[in-house]
């Protein structure tokens, strides 16, 4: 097999382990439905098909391509040089953990707001154009999935440790 393809290891690697670990735990992640007549499949009998062809192939193709050659580099001195090469990734990564995190915390608002101001900081192009278009967009989202598709987010600890009565209930609904 020629070198370009033995560089799909660790994708595949990946693919391996991504699916293995959607199918064991595929019942965290699927809501049974219940019904009384008639003859139903559950919802998660197609994506549980095809996430077993996945890890089926791909399991095939990482035995395939993960043969040593000789002089070529093991999987894990190619995972540490490619680590290097996507440290923006990593961080964006990371970054965006703790922005999940941080909405229940701190608020739709100004957790998006922070993710966003890194981004536009971790790329470079943080000035003030940048700034307002930032706050821009995410008055514009909190518009959108705040009042035209009125989706709820659980109340937020600091509002609920600043503000009592119609000014939580006010904070919680828009910010």
């Amino acid at each position: 097999m020629d070198i370009e393809n033995r560089k799909s290891r660790l994708f595949f690697l990946i693919i391996v382990v991504l699916s293995a670990y959607l199918i064991v735990f595929f019942q965290d992640y699927t809501v049974d439905v219940k019904r009384d007549h008639g003859w139903f499949t559950k919802p998660y009998v197609a994506p549980l098909f095809g996430l077993g062809v996945l890890l089926f192939f791909s399991l095939i193709k990482l035995i395939l391509v993960i043969r040593p050659v000789e002089g070529e580099k093991s999987l894990i001195e190619n995972l540490a040089d490619s680590l290097t090469h996507h440290r923006v990734v990593l961080i964006t990564a990371v970054l965006f953990y703790v922005y999940i995190n941080a909405i229940t915390v701190i608020g739709f608002v100004l957790s998006t707001t922070l993710f966003v101001l890194s981004i536009v900081w971790l790329s470079r192009l943080l000035s003030v154009l940048w700034a307002i278009n930032t706050l821009v967009a995410v008055a514009i989202i909190t518009l959108i999935f705040r009042v035209g598709v009125n989706i709820w987010i659980p109340d937020v600890a600091l509002y609920e440790a600043l503000f009592s009565g119609e000014t939580l209930w006010f904070m919680n609904k828009y910010f």
